[in-house]
């Protein structure tokens, strides 16, 4: 009965075709796929958008279906909003779906870089504000629209920028990049004045000739007892063999930045749990730091004896290291320039970037995998090449994947923060686990080597460079 009663309510949706009444004995219709089944429990229109445009695979598809209803139908537009193809769609069924969906589906369109050439976007977005009921969504559709409208401007300096590149106009291309950075700070809505974006001079940790140990960490700032669990960790293996200085890659708070110097988590969830291995941290900016208008500002900042962050962007030389400080959560012509000719001065032996978001990595989710491209694009073409590591967190993961071009990549996301996917078959993938843990970097004139470690401080997994 059962059987039926499941093959009646697919038919009624129109995803299952059943054969004319025989014999007992002729074929059974074919078994549903997942994407039919997940039709099913969407409304018909969202159903239909996600035959058409969505091409997660039947694995993931049947993960969704242990969603609610309503659940899904949140997942299957947030996932909508990440195809080009699907913009319009979107746009016209927002009015339907919940503020909760709909500020979800706005945080991709201010990100997404397909939604900056959808035919005026930010006008759709301002009536949609403006039929909002809802206070609070009517705010954020008046962000996304200040949003887009900035990057809409920033596409034309990025323009006219790579013209006065060509030319080899650099009194232009000075400019031109110092206005970008103007405009970063309005498209984000957050309060950081111009001079927190000015990179010191480099500056040393260390004196050139000793040799260097250094523990770091990314995704940890949750107060979670998995954050506690990694800082004692770390903690111990100081203890046993100190680390020369710290650094984080990033989303160093959540769900957001800090409200202030004040803020008592750095208390709580900093000072009480790395203030004991009694070294100095230079962390970098994740997209959690963004999530606030005063979280970047707060955190650059705060003054402690184990907290020092210049700007979101800067380097500093340890031995025989050079460390570059990244802000990835959006990379201002500004930032490129600076880091292409502070790579190309450095005299160091190992030259190592930090920051938070991947460029290449065991990805398991589709949005995440799009923003890898988008630092392919910006960040990858600054670095190949022409440095020995890139460090970072933002997948809630620890992984190493195999070297490009000369770069090695070793992801450290396991600090604290709710675990996530990782695609451990991943092209490229040396180790990949959803797990807790943190990394050591270590290195000498000879070699630089760099170990994954869990919260026993056992090893994951490690590698020794030389050249």
């Amino acid at each position: 009965m059962r059987y039926h009663t499941r093959c009646l309510l697919l038919a009624a949706g129109g995803l299952l075709v059943l054969p004319p009444a025989g014999r007992a004995d002729e074929a059974a219709p074919a078994a549903a796929s997942p994407m039919d089944a997940l039709a099913a429990k969407l409304p018909p229109e969202v159903g239909a958008a996600a035959r058409k445009w969505l091409h997660e695979d039947d694995k993931d598809l049947r993960a969704l279906l242990a969603f609610s209803p309503a659940e899904l139908e949140q997942e299957a537009m947030v996932a909508l909003a990440g195809e080009p193809a699907a913009a319009d769609f979107v746009l016209g069924r927002m009015p339907d779906e919940t503020a909760k969906t709909d500020r979800l589906i706005l945080k991709v369109i201010v990100v997404d870089s397909h939604w900056v050439g959808e035919p005026d976007l930010a006008g759709r977005l301002g009536k949609l504000a403006e039929a909002a009921a809802d206070p609070d969504l009517m705010l954020s559709y008046l962000d996304a629209q200040r949003r887009i409208e900035v990057r809409i401007q920033r596409a034309l300096l990025s323009d006219r920028l790579a013209a006065a590149r060509k030319d080899g106009d650099p009194k232009t291309v000075e400019a031109l990049s110092q206005a970008d950075e103007r405009l970063l700070m309005i498209e984000r809505g957050a309060s950081i004045p111009g001079y927190m974006r000015r990179p010191p001079a480099v500056f040393a940790a260390l004196p050139a000739a000793t040799p260097v140990r250094v523990v770091g960490m990314g995704d940890f700032g949750s107060g979670t007892q998995a954050q506690r669990d990694v800082a004692a960790a770390i903690v111990r293996m100081g203890g046993a063999k100190p680390f020369d200085f710290g650094l984080t890659f990033g989303d160093n708070f959540y769900p957001s930045g800090m409200t202030s110097t004040n803020d008592p988590r750095w208390r709580d969830w900093w000072e009480a749990l790395y203030g004991p291995l009694g070294v100095t941290f230079y962390p970098t900016l994740g997209n959690h730091e963004w999530y606030s208008d005063d979280g970047a500002a707060a955190e650059i900042e705060y003054r402690s004896p184990s907290w020092r962050f210049p700007s979101p962007y800067y380097s500093f030389t340890a031995g025989p290291v050079q460390f570059f400080a990244v802000d990835t959560s959006e990379i201002s012509e500004a930032e490129v320039i600076w880091l292409d000719r502070a790579i190309a001065a450095s005299t160091a032996r190992w030259k190592v970037v930090y920051g938070h978001h991947p460029i290449f990595a065991p990805e398991k989710s589709a949005k995440s995998g799009a923003y890898m491209k988008y630092m392919q694009a910006r960040l990858w073409p600054v670095l190949r090449g022409r440095v020995d590591a890139y460090l970072c967190g933002h997948q809630h993961a620890m992984a190493h994947m195999d070297p490009v071009e000369g770069v090695h990549f070793f992801m450290s996301g396991g600090g604290g923060a709710a675990l996530g996917k990782v695609s451990k078959k991943a092209s490229g993938a040396i180790f990949a686990e959803s797990t807790f843990g943190f990394l050591t970097l270590e290195a000498d004139e000879a070699a630089m080597k760099i170990g994954i470690f869990d919260t026993d401080g056992k090893p994951f997994d490690s590698e020794t460079i030389t050249k």
